[in-house]
């Protein structure tokens, strides 16, 4: 994917903003606080309609604005396209494609393969399990659309459940009706579990890779999916658990506490990592969903790395631009511009939220 051209107004910092994008590295220059995290936050609001950034996306609505609107063009593998959104906060977003309106925003993840860093994403790599089951699930998506509704409908289940799980607590109903549901729960489990463990499968050799070219010492399993219950057993499981989930009313086995290990020199990042090496394996983490995209679905996603090389010494900073090099189009956030070297295609200087190419 290549974005062509973002134009946006009232988003954040921007009244009114129009850039085009060619292929290759694009550098976004500027000091801190002009506006280069919102330019590219604002690409992936309009590719994605959802904010990398924040999950109160009212933030994204200019400061005394009730609306925002981005608008991206894009040339994909199967031709050029264009998403409006549209975001007053209160109200469902309007997403439009190709002047279609689209009915679920969700759907965009399957049709516009777009891969983010941002700093505050290292608590992908820092922080409980939940960001990174949620990070494996949006990659499902992302590489096998067919697969978008299994990860929904594991959370439907699970919903129905622990709804059950309250009534009884309360001493509403009969607990002979969780058997229905713990087969329904279970079956869609399974299937959450089969797909993740195939991610992960497929996503472990490219991450070993990556990391290693990034500096690292992958050592052995440096990517692996550490599931709840084995595979085949979480209908008993949640039979076994059935009077300790109505005590507590809330399910105690099951994919929602799957957690993903990454790991170097078989030390677990996430406990023992300094940030500089949990930084390169979020770094990793992202070119290998890359690699498994590009393979998968033969196109290469758009990068959008935001203040990537400040943190890295000038031969990591090589490592990493010499990776990123390689893409189609990857966007590039920097306050100085020699850190992008002689590998710039093309410049987008920003200064008091103002764009200039």
């Amino acid at each position: 994917m290549l974005v062509t051209s973002v134009r946006g107004s009232w988003f954040r910092c921007y009244e009114r903003v129009e850039v085009g994008f060619g292929p290759g590295l694009i550098g976004i220059v500027g000091p801190n606080g002009a506006g280069k995290t919102s330019l590219v936050e604002m690409i992936h609001f309009g590719a994605l309609a959802y904010s990398p950034r924040t999950t109160t996306e009212a933030q994204v609505v200019a400061f005394g604005q009730e609306v925002t609107r981005v608008e991206v063009a894009a040339r994909l593998a199967a031709g050029p396209s264009r998403v409006e959104v549209g975001f007053r906060p209160g109200e469902p977003k309007r997403v439009v494609v190709d002047g279609v309106a689209e009915r679920s925003a969700a759907g965009l993840l399957a049709r516009f393969p777009v891969l983010v860093f941002t700093p505050d994403r290292i608590r992908l790599v820092q922080a409980g399990p939940v960001l990174r089951r949620t990070y494996v699930d949006r990659a499902l998506v992302r590489l096998w659309p067919a697969l978008a509704d299994v990860p929904a409908a594991y959370a439907r289940a699970l919903a129905q459940r622990n709804h059950l799980l309250r009534r009884l607590r309360a001493g509403h109903g009969d607990p002979e009706a969780l058997v229905g549901w713990d087969d329904v729960t279970a079956r869609a489990g399974a299937d959450l579990s089969a797909a993740r463990a195939r991610l992960c499968d497929k996503l472990a050799p490219a991450f070993a890779v990556r990391l290693e070219q990034l500096g690292g010492v992958p050592g052995d399993e440096p990517l692996r999916l550490v599931a709840n219950t084995e595979p085949g057993e979480l209908a008993a499981a949640l039979r076994d658990r059935r009077r300790r989930d109505i005590e507590r009313a809330a399910t105690g086995a099951g994919p929602h506490l799957d957690d993903v290990e990454l790991r170097e020199s078989g030390r677990d990042l996430r406990r023992f990592g300094s940030q500089g090496e949990q930084r390169r394996a979020l770094l990793a983490l992202i070119l290998a969903e890359a690699d498994l995209l590009t393979s998968e679905r033969g196109e290469q996603p758009l990068l959008l790395l935001d203040d990537v090389t400040g943190e890295f010494d000038a031969e990591r900073r090589t490592l990493l631009l010499d990776a990123v090099s390689r893409f189609e189009q990857a966007i590039v956030t920097t306050t100085d511009e020699a850190d992008l070297g002689s590998r710039a295609s093309a410049l987008v200087r920003v200064a008091a939220g103002k764009v200039a190419a």
